[in-house]
C-alpha cells in the first residue's frame, strides 16, 4: 500500500509539471541480454548450470525545462540448477531493500522464476544552480572503482558486473552548485527496515583536487564522517575515500565504532592500456555480518561492511585489442585469509548494438568458520557467457 500511493504521488507531481508546458519530450532505451552461468568448486565435479534473460527498459519524460520524470524497469527470466536446488533462492531475489516495494516475483516455480524490479522511478527538478530529485533513484557518492567507504545510501558489489546501473535508494535529494566544481548536497532515504540515512555533502576544488566531506547516520545506527578526494599525481589519477561510523547507541555492546578508508591510483598509456591498483582497509567489526567469501560474493554490501577481512588488495589490466576487442585481467588478494580472487573477461562487440562477453571468477583461500573458529579451504569458479543488444 504504501509503494501504491507513494508512486500515485510521483505521478501527480509529474502531471503538475506537465500542465506547465504542453510540449512533450520524451526518451525509451534500455537492453536486452542473454547469460548463461556456470558455477563449480573443481571442473571434475557437479556444474550449477543457470540461464538468465534479461531486460532493462529505461524511459525518461522531459515536461518542460525544468521538470522530468525517470522509469526503468529491471525484468529478469531465471532458469537452471540455483532456481531447483538453492533453498529460498526465489526470496532472494526478490529481497527489497528500499522503502517502496517494488521488487516481485511474478511467476515462481520449481525449475524458474520470472522477476520484475522497479528499481528507479522518480521526479526531478532541474532550475539556476538548483537540482531536487524525489522517489528511487542512485545516490553516489564513491570516489573509488572496487570499493566506497563513502557510498552510504547504495553500496553496491564489484562482482555483481551483469547489474551495470547499480542499486538505488528511496530517497530525496537535495543539490546547490556553488560553483563550477563545488557544491552542497543533502540527502534522506528510508529503506525496507523503515530505518533512515541522511547526511549532506560537501564538494569543493583546491589544488586541483575535488575534495569532499560527508556527516550524517546511517540507517539510524550508525553516526557517519567521511570525506573523499580525487585528483592527480602527475599523470597518475589519484582517487581516495574514509568514512568512520560510530554507533548511535553507545550503550549497546552487540555494534562496534569502525574505519573503512580505501585509495586508488591508475594510469593509462599511450597504447590505451590501462593500469589500476586499489587497497581498502575495513575494520572487522563484531556486527559484520560477512564472515567468508561466500557471504561475501552474494550478500547486499554496505559502507560499514565491505569486505570479511581488514587488508584488501586490488589490481587490473584493461586493454583494447582492437577497437571492436577489449580485454582484462583484475585480481584481489585477501593477506589475512590467503585468499586471491582472479577475474579474466573478454568483451567483443558484433555490431553497433550487439555485444559478446566472456567473464571469469575464480576464488581461491581460507574463511574462519563462525561455528568452529577453524580456517576452512574454500573454492568457487564462476563462467559467464552474455550476449548483449542495447537499443
Amino acid at each position: 500500500m504504501r509503494s501504491f500511493i507513494i508512486i500515485i504521488f510521483l505521478i501527480s507531481v509529474t502531471s503538475f509539471a506537465y500542465s506547465q508546458d504542453s510540449e512533450k519530450k520524451w526518451a525509451l532505451y534500455g537492453y536486452t541480454s542473454f547469460m548463461n552461468t556456470n558455477s563449480f568448486d573443481t571442473i571434475s565435479k557437479a556444474w550449477m548450470i543457470d540461464n538468465q534473460l534479461h531486460n532493462r527498459t529505461n524511459f525518461d519524460y522531459f515536461f518542460n525545462d525544468n521538470f522530468s520524470f525517470t522509469a526503468q524497469l529491471r525484468t529478469r527470466f531465471i532458469y537452471g540448477n540455483s532456481v531447483l536446488l538453492i533453498p529460498n533462492y526465489a526470496d532472494m531475489i526478490e529481497a527489497e531493500t528500499g522503502y517502496m516495494n517494488l521488487n516481485k516475483n511474478l511467476v515462481s516455480e520449481k525449475n524458474f522464476l520470472l522477476n520484475m524490479n522497479l528499481d528507479r522511478i522518480l521526479v526531478k527538478y532541474t532550475g539556476g544552480n538548483w537540482d531536487i530529485s524525489i522517489g528511487r533513484q542512485r545516490i553516489n557518492w564513491g570516489r573509488t572503482l572496487v570499493w566506497n567507504p563513502n557510498d552510504i545510501f547504495n553500496t553496491y558489489s564489484y562482482f555483481d558486473f551483469d547489474y551495470e546501473e547499480k542499486p538505488g535508494s528511496d530517497a530525496i535529494r537535495v543539490q546547490y552548485y556553488t560553483g563550477a566544481a563545488s557544491s552542497i548536497e543533502v540527502a534522506a532515504s528510508v529503506n525496507h527496515e523503515e530505518r533512515m540515512t541522511a547526511a549532506a555533502k560537501l564538494l569543493v576544488n583546491k589544488w586541483n583536487y575535488d575534495w569532499q566531506f560527508i556527516l550524517g547516520e546511517m540507517e539510524q545506527r550508525d553516526y557517519v564522517a567521511g570525506f573523499g578526494w580525487a585528483g592527480a599525481i602527475k599523470s597518475l589519477s589519484f582517487r581516495g575515500e574514509a568514512t568512520y561510523f560510530m554507533p548511535i547507541d553507545a550503550g549497546d555492546s552487540l555494534r562496534e565504532a569502525a574505519l573503512s578508508a580505501t585509495a586508488s591510483l591508475d594510469y593509462t598509456f599511450g597504447n590505451s592500456l590501462n593500469i589500476m591498483i586499489q587497497v581498502l582497509y575495513s575494520k572487522i567489526t563484531v556486527d559484520n555480518p560477512i564472515s567468508n567469501f561466500s557471504t561475501f560474493y552474494s550478500t547486499n554490501l554496505n559502507a560499514k561492511y565491505l569486505s570479511f577481512t581488514p587488508w584488501n588488495m586490488f589490481v587490473s589490466a584493461r586493454y583494447p585489442i582492437t577497437p571492436l576487442l577489449n580485454v582484462s585481467l583484475a585480481g584481489m588478494y585477501y593477506p589475512k585469509m590467503k585468499s586471491v580472487f582472479f577475474n579474466p573477461s573478454i568483451d567483443y562487440s558484433l555490431s553497433d548494438n550487439l555485444e559478446f562477453s566472456f567473464v571469469y571468477q575464480y576464488f581461491k583461500g581460507e574463511s574462519e568458520d563462525p561455528i568452529t573458529g577453524v580456517n576452512i579451504k574454500q573454492q568457487y569458479n564462476f563462467a559467464f557467457l552474455r550476449l548483449k543488444m542495447s537499443y
